[in-house]
């Protein structure tokens, strides 16, 4: 097999893995939509939103959202806020990676790739309609 015949069923293996990530979070919409009402309903502000929004656009490991919502939720008083929602993110994001695993195979890289993917567009939801929440009621006509 040749390296041109090894580029081009990766950018096949790459095309197919974008159409199934978006397919899938698609249909995984309502569960970010949950995520950003019980973030909002948690009374998390708006600099925790902005942290994590951070982290999830700025990463190259998958890992590192993990870690962070588990670090935001170990500390002190100050992280009742997230150990109210940690749950559901950790639980979420542990259905990302497991969606990941089996659109990538044995590929490594596609897996990342997935991996990554997956959380952004995630990441979308659940801080679109946090803000959505938080605006409401001004939306909505209400107080």
């Amino acid at each position: 097999m040749s390296f041109q015949d090894v580029s081009n069923d990766m950018d096949v293996k790459r095309r197919q893995m974008w159409k199934d990530v978006d397919l899938f979070l698609e249909e995984f919409y309502a569960h970010g939509c949950e995520a950003g009402r019980k973030m909002q309903e948690s009374e998390m502000g708006m600099a925790q939103v902005r942290g994590l929004e951070s982290i999830i656009v700025s990463t190259r490991r998958f890992s590192e959202v993990i870690n962070y919502i588990k670090n935001q939720s170990g500390k002190d008083t100050k992280s009742v806020k997230w150990k109210k929602i940690a749950g559901t993110l950790l639980t979420q994001l542990e259905t990302l990676e497991k969606t990941a695993e089996e659109l990538g195979g044995d590929n490594p890289v596609i897996v990342l790739e997935a991996k990554l993917k997956l959380v952004r567009g995630w990441g979308k939801q659940v801080i679109s309609h946090y803000l959505f929440e938080k605006a409401k009621p001004q939306i909505m006509g209400g107080s």
